[in-house]
């Protein structure tokens, strides 16, 4: 019998689990309610998810939030589970399985997901570029799912975008100083209602009225794609990548990653001969809702070569 690993996603609102194969195929998957409150409220319940499972694994992949120690098996941070700091994750997971356990962060997860078997799988490099509430993803280099000095590199909603705005600070109050304030999911439904006076948005709104030539929608993603192209013209000043994967919900709609294609070659293609770095290939990520589980699995496998 093939080996299985009990794989996890551990959000805010949801731990989305799957049993797969070391090839990364899905045999069973599901869900159960995340608790963020306090330590025994996520441990609480893993331990239902545990109570759910059928069928025997190896061990356990995690992807999860915030900025995690992967190879110390510590999550520093914790995203939507404000409790955590320092946190010894791997080991009191492991605790509740009585299994190995692996975590690594989310983005990082989706970034080594698409390097794996995704849209970056037949490269040595590249970037996931992953739009959502923030900009999550990350950047793969030599093969390799770069980590950074503390765990933080590929945290690509913190480009800064306006060296100005910086005087008044970084945080929440500030955001259009970031990347994340200007071409995030979130920021670009976030425009569209405003512009359109609603209360309310989301991204299948945004792109219907595109599509149905929406002068506020042409507009917002017009800009939007010139400031997707801007940051990653200084990505590649720095990384030089040959391929840029574009993912998130957003990432669904075929006009997303064309928008994105369309203003890096207006922004790049005419100083080419002047930059002494290459024009990255733009396409769209492989993987979905299901990347974040792919890529802790690949963490795990990698862990135990």
């Amino acid at each position: 019998m093939a080996k299985q690993f009990l794989v996890l996603d551990i959000g805010g609102t949801f731990i989305k689990y799957a049993l797969m194969d070391e090839e990364g195929r899905f045999l069973s998957q599901g869900k159960v309610a995340s608790n963020t409150s306090t330590e025994a409220g996520l441990l609480g319940s893993m331990e239902e998810l545990r109570s759910t499972i059928e069928g025997e694994y190896e061990g356990v992949a995690v992807s999860m939030p915030g900025r995690i120690g992967t190879a110390e098996g510590i999550a520093h941070t914790g995203g939507a589970f404000r409790w955590i700091a320092d946190y010894p994750a791997a080991e009191r997971f492991g605790e509740v399985f009585a299994k190995p356990v692996t975590i690594a962060n989310d983005g990082k997860c989706a970034a080594f997901a698409e390097s794996w078997l995704g849209a970056l799988s037949d490269v040595d490099s590249g970037a996931v570029i992953v739009l959502g509430t923030g900009i999550g993803g990350g950047i793969v280099l030599n093969g390799e799912v770069w980590m950074g000095t503390s765990g933080g590199a590929g945290e690509l909603s913190f480009f800064l975008t306006d060296f100005d705005l910086t005087k008044n600070g970084i945080g929440f109050h500030n955001l259009d100083a970031m990347w994340a304030g200007r071409v995030s999911a979130s920021a670009i439904v976030g425009k569209f209602a405003a512009a359109k006076g609603l209360e309310h948005a989301d991204g299948i709104m945004l792109f219907d009225a595109y599509d149905e030539d929406d002068e506020n929608a042409k507009a917002i993603l017009g800009t939007f794609g010139a400031q997707m192209a801007a940051g990653i013209f200084s990505l590649q000043s720095v990384l030089d990548l040959p391929r840029c994967a574009i993912g998130g919900g957003i990432s669904a709609r075929p006009a997303t990653t064309n928008i994105v294609r369309e203003a890096v070659d207006a922004l790049f293609d005419p100083v080419a001969s002047f930059v002494p770095f290459s024009k990255p290939e733009i396409v769209t990520c492989k993987f979905g809702n299901e990347a974040n589980l792919i890529g802790a699995l690949a963490f795990y496998m990698r862990a135990h070569e």
